[in-house]
């Protein structure tokens, strides 16, 4: 009477067990951060992610407990074929997502959600940022695991079908089935508490890493796609507005003086070059590996210029970089301000306030614009050429992402020289985004992502400080202000503390520059658009999340937020703040309350301002 029960259950049990399995895989893949979290901590996740393993083999297992109901009455549900058909359609599904997530970990450091399908819009660019990986070895693996595990579960399920043809007590056998089928609500939910199952839920450890394990990847990405983009209330609300708006008016208040360090004497208003640097992390300027220097000519040009050394990147992806950097404008932790056109047009640019006053605007990019939807936002920016892929000969197009920067350098240069004055010139570079593909020999040996990506740093940095030599022959350049910044930091080299992966280098030089200095103040690439317009004398009272690196009034701190989480930075702090636990992830110094909640009503605030645009 219980076999059609003890066949559903069976089912079940089977998924809990690939899901436990599946966690064990990805804690083996990540031996690094296994060894920072404690062997005996990352394994406590097997128990702690049960709940959501529960929880997602329920929902897989109901189809079929819904067959098995129907099975009691109609004799073609008794067939092992629709069983197995399905699981095997399952099985497919799920293994996709558990390796893309071991993937996404490694190259984010954060969980599948729904962040990547916004790149597939632009499936060109999606594939290069995946093809530098042994993809042909990977797909092979997928699907000879994948074949095995459909050739276990379809062993399985022969074995137990048979059960499904007996016909007799057909009615008690349907009402246990159809009470077990309602007793699915309960690890569904997650248990009997009020609150359903969620991330937090199997959050049980300080250490950011063993949380992450604990999550059932197929669970986190339905999840994530589940939740409506677009908000209309701000989940990161945790206090009163009229009370956070205090704590950060004093945070972004700005007292209006500064030091004067570049020069306006010229007679003519200053040329400005733009910079902006993929994956320019701290952690490489001045590193030295096998005996080599990684970025040789960063290392001389930010002895020659105002050199800003404790700066962060607002987000990790360059839409959000490209923001911060351009409409100073803090990132999103779930979402970016640039995937609405509408919104994003609403935001200040420094292009606007430079085109409003007759300079030349121009952008250079060697990719497409319409990733991740940049186009639309840099259209709104009052550029007056584009220069991208679609501008590069067939041969130049020599990495998946476009041309390469010295390439693009190239082009820069012809185009300044022919640009009527004064001009503002952006250009954001791409060699150094994966698959890290240059044309030159790579400095370092080995193919691992750490070299590949450092020997693309150097060759950029060969590239840029080949057009600064350049710039400093031309009649322009003594009146001109060059800044370079990174549109975010990177992952690698691997730190133990996640701010070092958000710390990046701020430079502006030129002949413009009156002498060197470097300056040492807490800061965010926020707050590039209020310094270099206080240092042209331009008003930038729209950049309201934007303030004045020179000013000495201003509070020293900087904010930057990760895939649901964000960073607090201040003197002799470092606090990240991990949302989905509501708990502190990395602390460096004495982190208070008042600390954490400066922190929280920051991203309550900025992302209420996203909201209202």
């Amino acid at each position: 009477m219980l076999a059609k029960v003890w066949f559903i259950l069976k089912y079940w049990f089977c998924w809990i067990l690939f899901f436990e399995v599946a966690r064990l895989g990805f804690i083996l893949t990540n031996l690094n951060e296994v060894e920072n979290a404690g062997l005996r901590t990352s394994l406590l996740s097997l128990w702690y992610g049960i709940r959501m393993d529960m929880s997602t083999a329920a929902y897989i297992t109901l189809p079929v407990a819904l067959a098995v109901l129907i099975s009691v009455f109609l004799k073609p549900f008794r067939n092992a074929i629709i069983y197995k058909v399905y699981t095997a359609i399952v099985l497919f599904l799920v293994l996709l997502i558990l390796v893309a997530d071991i993937g996404l970990f490694k190259a984010w450091g954060s969980r599948i959600d729904a962040t990547p399908l916004k790149y597939l819009s632009n499936p060109k660019e999606a594939w290069a940022s995946v093809n530098h990986l042994p993809v042909f070895s990977i797909l092979i693996v997928f699907l000879l695991v994948y074949l095995l595990l459909v050739l276990w579960s379809n062993k399985l399920i022969l074995k137990w079908v048979p059960v499904l043809k007996v016909s007799q007590k057909k009615w008690l056998n349907f009402i246990l089935i159809l009470l077990l089928t309602g007793l699915f609500i309960i690890p569904i939910r997650g248990g009997f508490q009020l609150a359903p199952l969620n991330q937090s839920s199997v959050y049980f450890s300080k250490n950011n890493f063993a949380n992450l394990a604990a999550l059932n990847a197929p669970w986190n990405f339905l999840q994530s796609i589940s939740q409506n983009s677009d908000y209309t209330i701000n989940p990161f609300r945790f206090d009163d507005d009229a009370k956070v708006k205090v704590v950060t008016d004093s945070l972004l208040e700005k007292k209006g003086s500064s030091a004067q360090l570049i020069d306006l004497g010229k007679g003519a208003p200053l040329n400005v070059i733009l910079i902006v640097w993929e994956s320019l992390t701290s952690k490489a300027v001045g590193l030295q590996m096998e005996g080599k220097m990684i970025t040789p000519g960063m290392n001389e040009l930010k002895n020659q210029g105002i050199y800003f050394s404790d700066i962060y990147a607002t987000g990790d992806r360059t839409d959000k970089g490209i923001v911060g950097v351009l409409s100073g404008y803090p990132s999103q932790a779930t979402t970016s301000v640039i995937k609405e056109p509408g919104k994003a047009a609403k935001l200040p640019m420094l292009s606007k306030i430079f085109a409003k006053r007759g300079y030349n605007t121009t952008f250079h990019y060697g990719g497409e614009l319409e990733f991740a939807n940049m186009k639309a936002y840099l259209l709104q920016g009052a550029f007056n050429q584009f220069t991208t892929i679609n501008d590069f000969d067939k041969k130049d197009q020599n990495s998946k992402w476009g041309a390469h920067d010295g390439v693009v350098a190239a082009q820069l240069k012809k185009d300044i020289n022919n640009s009527p004055r004064p001009f503002f010139s952006t250009w954001l570079t791409l060699s150094s985004h994966e698959p890290y593909e240059i044309p030159s020999a790579p400095i370092l040996k080995g193919k691992n992502d750490i070299a590949l990506f450092l020997s693309s740093i150097h060759y950029t940095d060969s590239i840029v400080y080949s057009f600064i030599q350049f710039a400093k022959q031309q009649s322009w350049w003594n009146n001109t202000l060059v800044v370079i910044v990174a549109d975010h930091g990177h992952r690698l080299p691997r730190s133990i503390h996640k701010p070092d992966d958000f710390k990046i280098p701020l430079l502006m030089l030129g002949g413009a520059v009156k002498s060197p200095t470097i300056i040492s103040t807490i800061g965010s690439q926020t707050d590039l658009a209020a310094t270099l317009l206080g240092q042209l004398n331009l008003p930038s009272n729209e950049f309201i999340w934007s303030r004045n690196l020179l000013d000495s009034s201003r509070s020293p701190w900087a904010f930057f937020t990760f895939n649901n989480g964000f960073g607090f930075i201040q003197p002799n702090k470092k606090l990240v703040f991990d949302n989905v636990g509501k708990l502190s992830i990395d602390k460096i110094g004495n982190i208070s309350d008042e600390d954490i909640y400066r922190g929280r009503a920051i991203q309550q605030a900025a992302f209420q301002d996203y909201l209202n645009k």
